[in-house]
């Protein structure tokens, strides 16, 4: 069954990545900044949506093609190794050959993917790393998500998603009590998957809902979110009583639940056509890079102190650029390395008894009929 790509997707990272580049370039209490959490919320519930899709489907293919989930599961961290490893260890050894300061002494923490835990320690954002600290908890996702999917019953699916989004709130809200620092609230992994679980739970109405119950609880979420997300900005605003400590037990996922309508309307491809150009979609296809490179570019530029439309633009131009030039000769052929490492082999799914399931893979693809 052949796929072709969901444009929609790819736009909504390349507007995501650009979301988090203009507010990382605003000035320091610019309401504009309060962008980059949504940023955040889109990358994170279309990893949780197009992850879980890809885990559902792959064992519905072995399952039929009577083969152990076991290596379903090898073959899936190979896969995310040949996607997010190489132009993250690269980035990294350039800033350490270049001398930065910042990457290399806290090289250790970067190679091992604990930079949210590293900057939650320190109660502050390190520049140019700050970034990595949402990349370090989708790596952690990735580690243990499939673990769950492959080997876990429903009740066990649905029981961890509900987990961690209640665990992901209840915990920022201990911190919040405790007088942790920002950092310590938001970026640790155990408070920060709430986002990522809604992803999840996405893809499971996709398989267990019709589309009439799901329309249904997507329009609830969006109307959830949509009053969390004025009251959290009519807190900040206003700065009523006790505004910060709730905002931050909020953190993003009033954008969240926003995004679950957003990402739905993208999986039908029923976003406004602006999200069906393709060079906007081609911006998305090296997004991972921008996100990864654009602090980096600031450093280097010159920009660490600088802020304004002029900075943005620069940045955002000079990282797709350099994103751009990392896919067409590094990561690129390196991903395409992919196609020799399929879930379940063809060959396999091709002689059971049943055609093989329909599902979405990590780099936007969809099923047609």
């Amino acid at each position: 069954m052949a796929r072709e790509r969901n444009y929609q997707f790819d736009s909504l990272r390349a507007f995501a990545a650009a979301l988090v580049v203009f507010a990382h370039t605003r000035s320091r209490g610019d309401y504009l900044g309060e962008l980059a959490p949504l940023g955040i919320a889109i990358f994170f519930v279309l990893s949780g949506f197009l992850i879980t899709s890809i885990l559902l489907g792959a064992r519905e293919d072995a399952e039929r093609a009577d083969v152990p989930r076991g290596g379903v599961l090898w073959r899936f961290y190979v896969r995310r190794f040949l996607r997010i490893f190489p132009i993250y260890y690269a980035v990294l050894l350039i800033a350490v050959l270049l001398g930065e300061p910042v990457t290399r002494h806290y090289i250790a923490e970067l190679a091992t993917y604990r930079a949210n835990f590293l900057m939650a320690r320190l109660g502050q954002n390190l520049s140019p790393i700050t970034p990595l600290w949402s990349l370090s908890v989708e790596e952690h996702f990735y580690l243990f998500w499939p673990l769950i999917v492959l080997f876990g019953s429903r009740r066990v699916v649905y029981g961890s998603i509900g987990a961690m989004v209640i665990g992901s709130v209840l915990m920022r809200a201990l911190l919040v009590l405790q007088h942790a620092s920002y950092q310590a609230i938001a970026w640790p992994t155990y408070s920060a998957v709430d986002s990522i679980a809604l992803g999840c739970l996405l893809a499971m109405g996709w398989r267990d809902r019709d589309v009439s119950e799901r329309r249904q609880w997507i329009l609830w979420a969006l109307a959830v979110g949509v009053v969390l997300q004025s009251a959290y900005l009519g807190l900040r605003i206003f700065n009523l009583p006790h505004a910060l400590a709730i905002t931050r037990v909020m953190n993003t996922l009033p954008f969240a639940l926003i995004c679950v309508w957003l990402i739905d309307r993208a999986a039908h491809s029923r976003l406004p056509a602006l999200f069906d150009n393709r060079w906007l979609a081609r911006m998305g296809l090296v997004s991972y890079a921008i996100y990864l490179v654009h602090r980096y570019v600031m450093h280097y530029v010159g920009f660490d102190q600088e802020r304004g439309w002029d900075v943005f633009a620069l940045t955002l131009c000079a990282s797709t650029a350099i994103a751009t030039v990392s896919w067409l000769v590094y990561e690129g052929p390196i991903n395409r390395l992919k196609r020799y490492v399929p879930y379940v082999g063809k060959a396999r799914i091709e002689g059971s008894a049943a055609a093989p399931s329909d599902w979405m893979d990590t780099e936007g693809k969809q099923p047609t009929a």
